[in-house]
């Protein structure tokens, strides 16, 4: 694993599983390069418990042989809605994944030098795992 300033990535010799969570963050969030250290940490951290149970899903709905893994994946939002109605470990895997994702979109479109508190305050929330930022979740809807 290459690792730069926290930010590690797959190397091609990793495990099929590290290159499939960064295809999926990167299809869902674009490029991540600018995110502080310690929400790449805590993003990579819940794709790695969401991406396993999401494969399943996938894997089930299309009838694939156990050991497929896909080269490349793209998260329908459909599924991980599914996900959600599970009452089990999924529900909470994807209620993660989405806030996560609301959180990290939020940030990635702030304006750091404008208004340096709200985003360390914004990047707090994401690291601490904390629920919150309503105000910021409605917004993030409205569009």
């Amino acid at each position: 694993m290459i690792e730069t300033a926290g930010k590690t990535k797959p190397t091609e010799k990793e495990p099929t599983i590290l290159r499939i969570l960064e295809s999926a963050i990167t299809s869902t969030l674009g490029s991540i390069d600018a995110l502080p250290d310690d929400v790449l940490v805590k993003l990579r951290e819940v794709y790695r418990e969401f991406i396993p149970a999401y494969l399943e899903m996938i894997r089930i709905r299309d009838n694939q042989p156990r050991e497929w893994h896909p080269e490349k994946v793209v998260i329908e939002s459909d599924v991980v809605e599914g996900m959600g109605h599970f009452y089990s470990d999924y529900q909470q895997l994807a209620r993660r994944f989405q806030d996560i994702n609301r959180k990290v979109k939020y940030l990635m479109v702030m304006d750091r030098k404008a208004d340096p508190h709200r985003y360390d305050e914004v990047v707090e929330n994401i690291v601490s795992g904390k629920g919150g930022l309503s105000v910021m979740s409605s917004l993030l809807e409205s569009e």
